[in-house]
C-alpha cells in the first residue's frame, strides 16, 4: 500500500466520526487505526514522513481502496498542498454544516473539556485575539473554521473540482445511509448493505470538570505523570478512556433566535452568498 485513494477533509462537528464508523464497515475500505492523524495538518508529524503515516493502516492484508476522515485538513489549509505532493491528484470530501451551529457546536464541546468560560458571543466576538498559536486555534476557532469558500477553492485548485464531493451536514443526517452510498460511490466502492445504528458523538457534559482540565490542559503534574508513560498513543489512549468515564448524556442546549440572527448578520451572510453562486449549493435553510 503506498496511495491514499480518497480524504474527507472537513469540517469538524459535521458528522465526520459517524462517516469513518459507518463507511470503515466496507470490506474493501482501510481506514486508520485512529481516526484523525492529523499527519497532514501537523507539522512535527507531516516532517515524520509517508512511511510514518503509512503505518496508521492495515497492512496485514490487501486493501483495493484506502482514506481517511480527518476534519482539521479543512481548516488547516496548509494541508492541501502537502496531500496533493504526497498523493497527487486523489478525491476530497467535505461536509459543510450550517457555520453558526457548527461552531456552537464547536463552542460546547471546548466548554465540556473544561477549556471555555466566556459565552457563545463572546467568545465569537473575541475569537481573532484567542488564537495566536496552533493549539488555541484547534479550540477556540469556532467562527474562522465557518468561512469554507476558501477551503473549498484551496482545494479545487490542487485537486480539481471533478475530484471534490460537497456534501451538506444537515441531509447527511437527515438520511445517513444515502449520503454514505453516494459517498461510497463517489470513491469507487461496491454496493454493500451498511448498518447505520447511531450518530457519533451525542451532547454529553462532564461529571466532573476539573477531570476535564487535567485532560485537557497543560500542567506540571500532567507532564510529570506523562513522562512516565512515555508514549504519547498511549497518553492519548489514558485521555480517551478517562474521558469517556467523565461524560455523561445531556440535552442539547438551542441558540437563541437573536444570537442566531446577530451572528448570521454579523458574520456569515456574505460567505452563505458566495457559497450558493460558487458552488451552486443549496444552502437557502442557512439564512436567518
Amino acid at each position: 500500500m503506498n496511495k491514499i485513494n480518497f480524504l474527507c477533509v472537513g469540517v469538524q462537528k459535521a458528522g465526520t466520526t459517524t462517516l469513518h464508523n459507518v463507511l470503515g464497515q466496507h470490506p474493501q475500505l482501510c481506514l486508520p487505526q485512529k481516526k484523525e492523524t492529523h499527519f497532514f495538518s501537523d507539522e512535527d508529524i507531516y516532517h515524520k514522513g509517508t512511511s510514518h503515516y503509512l503505518k496508521y493502516f492495515d497492512n496485514s492484508k490487501p486493501y483495493e481502496f484506502y482514506g481517511e476522515v480527518d476534519p482539521e485538513y479543512s481548516y488547516f489549509i496548509e494541508s492541501a498542498e502537502r496531500i496533493f505532493n504526497t498523493f497527487g491528484r486523489i478525491k476530497i470530501i467535505f461536509i459543510l454544516r450550517n457555520p453558526i451551529d457548527r461552531a456552537y457546536s464547536h463552542y460546547l464541546m471546548t466548554k465540556r473539556r473544561g477549556l471555555e468560560n466566556l459565552s457563545f458571543e463572546d467568545a465569537m466576538d473575541k475569537e481573532s485575539d484567542r488564537i495566536s498559536n496552533k493549539k488555541d486555534k484547534m479550540h477556540y476557532s469556532y467562527r474562522s473554521r465557518g468561512f469554507y469558500s476558501e477551503q473549498l477553492l484551496t482545494y479545487e485548485k490542487y485537486f480539481g473540482r471533478e475530484n471534490i464531493k460537497v456534501l451538506l451536514f444537515e441531509e447527511f443526517i437527515e438520511n445517513t445511509k444515502d449520503s454514505v452510498i453516494d459517498i461510497a460511490n463517489f470513491i469507487g466502492l461496491s454496493d454493500f448493505e451498511y448498518k447505520i445504528e447511531k450518530v457519533s458523538n451525542p451532547a454529553s457534559e462532564p461529571r466532573f470538570k476539573i477531570l476535564q482540565k487535567f485532560i485537557h490542559k497543560d500542567s506540571i503534574v500532567k507532564k510529570s505523570l506523562g513522562s512516565l508513560i512515555g508514549s504519547k498513543e498511549t497518553k492519548r489512549r489514558i485521555a480517551e478512556y478517562l474521558e469517556s468515564l467523565n461524560l455523561k448524556a445531556s440535552d442539547k442546549k438551542k441558540i437563541p433566535d437573536p444570537t442566531r440572527e446577530n451572528l448570521y448578520l454579523a458574520y456569515y451572510k456574505k460567505e452563505i452568498d458566495n457559497l450558493e453562486r460558487k458552488f451552486n449549493l443549496n444552502i437557502e435553510a442557512w439564512k436567518n
